[in-house]
């Protein structure tokens, strides 16, 4: 995908506008030199883990393009988490969400379609996932990630909470189907991400 569809389709120009508006174009200048920057010397993928690379650039380019901007690193990772979500994702997933909500099964539906089970969309390898047995819910053990070995490369594992946040917003849009217990993510430390699934 070209890098000013990227732009557009996640709408990082408005977004980048709200921050700064007397300088948001140099900073779209500064994104678009670090997008290509690291895109250049980062592996190249196929299918659905082009996405995903893509995806893991374009919060890595805005960590590096407005850095400066915020002096608090942890308002700076939440930032990027709402320009990824708010702008473009929670607009996919809500799409989705409104046909899963109409099923006649919408806890195992959300786990097939959003959820850890979705093998098409989180594939293993790279991924690593483990079925747990839980009460009354459904649970895996993530022990391998590609956005935290992604962002500990790059030396800002500490980002991959903008992109782990997202399992708590979309499980926010299922208020009265689905409920995600979480303790542990590889991210802290941990020796896994878990994954605890209640239904409602």
């Amino acid at each position: 995908m070209k890098l000013n569809l990227i732009i557009y389709f996640f709408k990082l120009k408005p977004s980048i506008k709200k921050i700064d508006r007397d300088n948001y174009k140099e900073i779209i200048k500064v994104f678009k030199k670090q997008y290509n920057e690291i895109s250049m010397r980062t592996e190249k993928e196929k299918g659905i883990l082009a996405f995903h690379r893509m995806f893991l650039i374009i919060g890595l380019a805005l960590y590096k393009a407005l850095h400066d901007k915020f002096q608090n690193q942890e308002e700076l990772i939440d930032k990027i988490h709402d320009i990824l979500w708010k702008e473009r994702m929670s607009k996919n997933i809500r799409f989705l969400a409104f046909f899963i909500h109409r099923s006649r099964d919408p806890f195992h539906l959300y786990l097939q379609i959003l959820g850890p089970n979705n093998e098409w969309f989180f594939p293993c390898p790279p991924w690593e996932k483990v079925r747990v047995e839980i009460q009354d819910g459904i649970g895996w053990h993530q022990k391998k990630c590609p956005y935290k070995d992604f962002f500990e490369k790059e030396g800002v594992v500490e980002l991959t909470r903008a992109y782990c946040d997202m399992d708590k917003r979309i499980v926010e849009l299922f208020p009265n189907h689905i409920e995600l217990k979480r303790q542990h993510t590889l991210a802290n430390g941990d020796n896994w991400c878990d994954f605890y699934y209640y239904q409602k």
